[in-house]
């Protein structure tokens, strides 16, 4: 019984991460990344960043498509400075760098 609750618990944690990431991957699509970079951004961003720093980055990326791609890459990590709290930023900045750097 012990080992049926365990592996159903473990089971509703698997489902709650891949829910998780699948959001964060279709958030990062609708912000304009190309599918392969927020494909892999999803899975670190949704292991390391908290509800709330989601709900900044969520916020960030609602600034659309256009918006961001007249930007600098200046003025866009000003932009990641301004509203997220640094640790926030430097997952960021982290997963697209790896993601960037494994093509």
């Amino acid at each position: 019984m012990r080992m049926m609750l365990l592996l159903t618990g473990l089971a509703l944690l698997g489902a709650c991460a891949t829910t998780r990431e699948a959001r964060v991957r279709a958030a990062l699509s609708d912000a304009g990344l190309p599918p392969p970079l927020a494909q892999c951004m999803a899975e670190p961003l949704a292991r390391d960043l908290s509800a709330s720093q989601l709900r900044s980055l969520s916020r960030v990326a609602r600034i659309g498509r256009t918006e961001v791609g007249r930007m600098t890459n200046s003025q866009f990590l000003d932009l990641l400075k301004r509203d997220m709290d640094p640790e926030t930023v430097s997952i960021v900045v982290r997963a697209g760098v790896g993601c960037f750097l494994r093509g």
